[in-house]
């Protein structure tokens, strides 16, 4: 991976934003490690299947302790796999990805979510080996 300035990380950013460009593929270690967490690899499977509605279900779901679960979950919303909503007092985690495309060769991931938008992929594959969860 090759560093960039700020004034070109910036440019990027806006780029993105405006959509003339898609969200680069992430850096994959810190991500990869995070999934080799059984319990973690547990949690996003039962947010994907079951959509808890709230934290507290999917600690009484899951039996851990809810600081646990919730150091867990702060992991997997860091890497764009779950993204985490407060709805008043209750937190509900919401999975974002069904699957990961990772590029070995680079060294990223692209997380892909099961909605598709206006008929497009939510983000361009990475891909040159998959790990599903």
């Amino acid at each position: 991976m090759t560093m960039k300035s700020l004034r070109d990380l910036r440019e990027e950013m806006r780029s993105v934003a405006r959509g003339e460009r898609e969200v680069p593929p992430l850096p994959a270690a810190a991500m990869l490690s995070t999934l080799s967490s059984p319990g973690n690899l547990e949690l996003l499977r039962i947010i994907n299947q079951e959509r808890p509605a709230s934290v507290s279900q999917l600690v009484a779901r899951t039996g851990r302790a809810q600081p646990n679960v919730s150091r867990s979950l702060q992991l997997l919303a860091r890497h764009g796999l779950i993204r985490l909503e407060r709805e008043g007092k209750e937190v509900r985690p919401v999975a974002l990805a069904r699957s990961i495309d990772v590029d070995l060769a680079a060294g990223t991931y692209t997380a892909i979510g099961e909605a598709r938008q206006g008929g497009k992929p939510p983000r361009a594959r990475a891909a040159n080996a998959t790990a599903e969860h």
